[in-house]
């Protein structure tokens, strides 16, 4: 049974301090893994548990002071969303997720006789679910002021959850229905019911 040794995880292209060479056989192989925060594992693998010990590795550099991003406004448990089967079930959690996002600029009940204004926001994505771009799909002439409003709306929410099971393109549209006090339903939402 072949052994694996892994060697612990090194910052991408950092030199080793590793004899590797004297460490591989002829029937073993040498495999890097490049994972996230661009850090790198590399792992061996023997065709027998016989050769010599890998030693240790000098110690890391001290981390380097970063600057903090500026806070997004994220979405309680959003970036530990489950996949979804399909689009339709993603865009219903999307809204419900638009909604949450957005505490007291919706509204519910009764639909008015008449719409103040109407925008259609696309959201694209990337596999994680994060937002990759906002587009205006189609706004309202009638109060210019809803399309801004929207846009803002769906940027609210830093992760929709994750969409790499779902075909590309990674995107969908929602449409923000807006009262005479500037506040929304969700056609999605709408449609629901």
């Amino acid at each position: 049974m072949p052994c694996i040794k892994t060697i612990p995880l090194l910052k991408q292209n950092q030199p080793t301090n590793h004899d590797l060479a004297g460490t591989q056989s002829a029937r073993s192989a040498t495999k890097s893994i490049v994972i996230a925060g661009g850090l790198t594992a590399l792992t061996l693998l023997f065709a027998g548990c016989k050769s010599r010990p890998i030693p240790p590795h000098s110690p890391a550099p001290p981390p380097v002071a970063t600057t903090p991003a500026p806070p997004v406004a994220v979405v309680p448990g959003a970036t530990r969303l489950p996949l979804v089967a399909n689009w339709a079930d993603y865009r219903r959690r999307a809204a419900q997720t638009i909604i949450a996002a957005n505490p007291g600029a919706n509204f519910t009940g009764a639909q008015p006789a008449q719409w103040n204004g109407i925008a259609t926001v696309t959201v694209m994505l990337h596999a994680d679910g994060s937002v990759r771009a906002l587009d205006l799909m189609r706004g309202s002439k009638v109060s210019p002021h809803v399309n801004e409003m929207a846009l803002a709306a769906a940027r609210r929410v830093a992760n929709y959850g994750p969409v790499s099971n779902l075909p590309q393109p990674w995107q969908f549209n929602e449409t923000f229905l807006y009262n005479d006090d500037n506040k929304f339903q969700l056609i999605t939402i709408v449609e629901g019911r």
